[in-house]
């Protein structure tokens, strides 16, 4: 997971269809029970404000077109949750 701390991120799905964004609390005591899995039906955009931590956008079915708007400066705060804390995080889905 990772944040951006001098600006946010935008994804805008061009299909219309269903995706998950894993995301948690700025602050840097990331721990995995913190992290909250938003399902987001397709039909508009997400925005991730500054210093909110996320992942990767993952599609609901297997092939998905977004539009991916970040801000002119691109640091980012990383943190391995496997590695860090050997677990992987899941989701369950009902379609």
């Amino acid at each position: 997971m990772n944040y951006h701390p001098d600006g946010g991120q935008m994804f805008y799905p061009l299909d219309n269809k269903p995706f998950v964004v894993p995301v948690a609390l700025p602050g840097d005591d990331l721990t995995p029970d913190k992290v909250v899995a938003f399902w987001c039906d397709g039909s508009r955009g997400l925005y991730i404000h500054p210093n909110i931590w996320h992942e990767g956008i993952f599609p609901a079915e297997d092939k998905q077109r977004f539009q991916d708007r970040q801000g002119r400066v691109h640091a980012r705060v990383s943190c391995d949750i496997g590695e860090e804390f050997g677990v992987y995080l899941s989701v369950p889905l009902k379609l």
